[in-house]
């Protein structure tokens, strides 16, 4: 059978739309390589705001006349994905459709109405697309697969199959099938590879999918690869690319299980004697009591050169953590010092920053500058003006406390633009804040010259609108100078 795969992405640049192999997103990529496993042959399309729908899918239409569609949509891409769908109902009327991801997973009575939509998937997809294009293939009418909500084309009835419970063994997916995503790569071999370590948070933050995901099933939600598993691919990375220096273990937070995190580092460090030149590792880290403090966690980092890892603060003020955000319990200090700790072990760290949140007020937000700023970021620091996304705790707060403005209708805004409408920390001075952030941070301990391009970046991200017609432009020269990939 003939599957066309896509995923959307909200940026663009003069090159491809990929910047390197670690840029590869896990979700739609298991769904197209058990597909391929299954014996189909699947085509991916990856396409952003720029892309000319109609031309793309056109020409592919034309030439491969796919049977089957599979889209994937996070709440900020679902804007861009409802055109893919309606372009592809457009130019193949009789193709079927089927949409997954975190947004249909979490708003599937909205999704399943979209004329375009055939099924929707709610929950980890991959057992029931590859079902899915089975019954297609052998010329049924689909149903009976769990996961799947189905229309039926002839009475437009919904049948909304139950949900598997949550897969228990990672192990048994496949290596994701790299390859295919090589058209869309600027640097086809690099030297950071991403792989999936994990599924699942333990933490249940208002202002994260994580915690409306974990209802979407019943079972375990947070779970690991084995570390031979891991080893396994990163074996296969290393023979097909003899440039890989860094991978990055892609999981919420590899201190969920630290019995877990122990095995797997001293599996990692085991592999790296063996190697001539030994490979850096990154990951996620959530800070908890059981971490901080704890010296025997990053002495079994640096056994396993495991050097770096990225780290949410998210808000400075204790009260907007505990009561706003529901973030693992822990004081200010717990984190200074742990920080501190890190670079004792010289061990690098990006801390994530959010600003704009509800109820929080510029002294709050202060507090957020002082603890980063004795933090001292020694990787980087991230900060994210407050985007709600549907299917929150956080988002279904905004709406009952008519917090939400009009722009919180699109996604031109996701993170560089205030939505909310807050009555103690206005627009203006949530965008001044960002802007200002990297420089109020790091003055007297970076160099002048970086933390003034810092800020020119801030600046040019806290304009959404004018950085969408800057891209567009820069667009429209790629597609003059560079062909658009099939």
């Amino acid at each position: 059978m003939k599957i066309v795969c896509v995923y959307s992405l909200s940026t663009f640049s003069l090159k491809k739309e990929l910047y390197c192999p670690g840029d590869i997103p896990f979700g739609i990529s298991f769904i197209a390589t058990m597909l391929k496993k299954a014996g189909h042959e699947v085509h991916l399309v990856v396409v952003n705001p720029q892309t000319p729908l109609e031309k793309r899918f056109g020409a592919l239409i034309e030439e491969v006349r796919p049977e089957l569609f599979c889209l994937t949509a996070v709440s900020t891409q679902i804007a861009l994905i409802r055109k893919v769908g309606e372009t592809i109902r457009k130019l193949a009327p009789s193709a079927y459709v089927v949409m997954g991801g975190a947004h249909p997973s979490l708003n599937p009575e909205e999704v399943i109405a979209y004329p375009f939509v055939d099924a929707v998937c709610r929950g980890e997809g991959e057992d029931a697309v590859v079902e899915l294009a089975r019954q297609l293939e052998a010329g049924q009418n689909p149903g009976g697969i769990a996961n799947l909500w189905i229309r039926d084309p002839r009475t437009g009835e919904i049948e909304k199959n139950p949900v598997q419970p949550f897969r228990e063994d990672l192990d048994l997916l496949p290596f994701i099938d790299r390859e295919m995503w090589e058209p869309f790569i600027s640097h086809k071999k690099g030297k950071v590879y991403t792989i999936l370590a994990g599924r699942g948070c333990p933490n249940r933050c208002t202002y994260c999918s994580n915690h409306a995901l974990a209802r979407v099933a019943t079972g375990r939600y947070v779970r690991f690869r084995s570390p031979d598993n891991i080893i396994g691919e990163i074996r296969q990375l290393m023979d097909r690319d003899d440039n890989v220096e860094i991978v990055f273990l892609e999981t919420e937070t590899l201190g969920a299980n630290l019995k877990y995190t122990y095995a797997l580092l001293d599996k990692l460090a085991e592999f790296n004697q063996g190697l001539e030149r030994p490979l850096e590792f990154g990951t996620n880290l959530a800070l908890t009591t059981q971490i901080q403090d704890n010296r025997k966690l990053l002495e079994a980092f640096k056994r396993a050169n495991l050097t770096f890892f990225r780290m949410g603060l998210e808000s400075g003020s204790e009260r907007i953590r505990r009561e706003v955000l529901r973030r693992p319990r822990y004081y200010n200090r717990d984190l200074i010092d742990f920080c501190a700790l890190c670079r004792e072990y010289d061990i690098r760290y990006t801390i994530n920053v959010l600003i704009g949140l509800p109820g929080e007020t510029p002294a709050d937000f202060q507090e957020t500058i002082d603890v980063t700023r004795a933090c001292q970021p020694t990787f980087g620091v991230s900060v994210s003006i407050f985007f709600p996304y549907p299917g929150t705790r956080l988002y279904a707060l905004c709406r009952e406390q008519d917090l939400l403005s009009d722009k919180a209708r699109t996604t031109l805004f996701e993170r560089t633009g205030t939505v909310l409408k807050l009555p103690d920390f206005p627009a203006w001075q949530i965008k001044k804040e960002f802007i200002l952030f990297y420089y109020k941070v790091y003055r007297g301990y970076e160099p002048l010259p970086k933390i003034a391009w810092k800020t020119v970046r801030y600046t040019f991200d806290a304009f959404p609108a004018s950085k969408r017609c800057i891209s567009g432009m820069v667009h429209g020269l790629r597609s003059i100078f560079l062909p658009i990939p099939s």
